[in-house]
């Protein structure tokens, strides 16, 4: 939930939400100032405190969710984030928790030819086991409000690399 205050007569977002799998609990909330935030997950096993993290994060986060992408029984959670200015452009945080710590996961950046007619305004979402980015592509003289070349799609599966977790480019349409 992104919950709108006033501050200074400027309005301003927090996003806070709770999501529950298997036996896990997270809350997800941030503060509401400025354009590099504080990001805080509560995680907890069986009812019990497993770990809190605290990281800045660059804007503002537009939404959360969990999975087990790599199907290990082993939710991670994927926080989307978008940084201020015209072109909004996104990133992904991400984290893998199992049983007594966790493992911060990391996003391949995108290949010249995948960023080509990028400028932001990216939208991410879980579905049929992978996560999924779309953005608008922009032909040149484009105007940053209206992109006229369509949009793409590139889909990510999570691996394991070199004892590392990355979100690795499987399918671009």
């Amino acid at each position: 939930m992104v919950l709108l205050l006033w501050q200074n007569n400027t309005p301003t977002e927090v996003f806070q939400k709770k999501f529950s799998f298997q036996t896990y609990l997270f809350e997800v909330e941030t503060n509401a100032s400025g354009a590099v935030r504080d990001l805080k997950i509560n995680v907890l096993r069986d009812k019990k405190p497993l770990i809190t993290i605290r990281q800045k994060i660059d804007g503002w986060v537009t939404a959360a969710a969990v999975a087990d992408l790599d199907k290990n029984n082993s939710p991670e959670i994927y926080i989307y984030a978008c940084s201020y200015g015209s072109g909004a452009f996104g990133k992904v945080y991400g984290f893998q928790f199992y049983p007594t710590d966790f493992l911060p996961i990391n996003m391949t950046p995108l290949t010249a030819q995948q960023s080509s007619g990028y400028m932001g305004h990216d939208n991410f979402k879980i579905e049929n086991g992978v996560l999924a980015r779309r953005f608008p592509v922009y032909r040149a003289g484009d105007s940053n409000a209206q992109p006229t070349g369509g949009a793409r799609k590139i889909e990510y599966t999570l691996k394991e690399v070199n004892k590392k977790l990355l979100l690795s480019v499987s399918k671009v349409e």
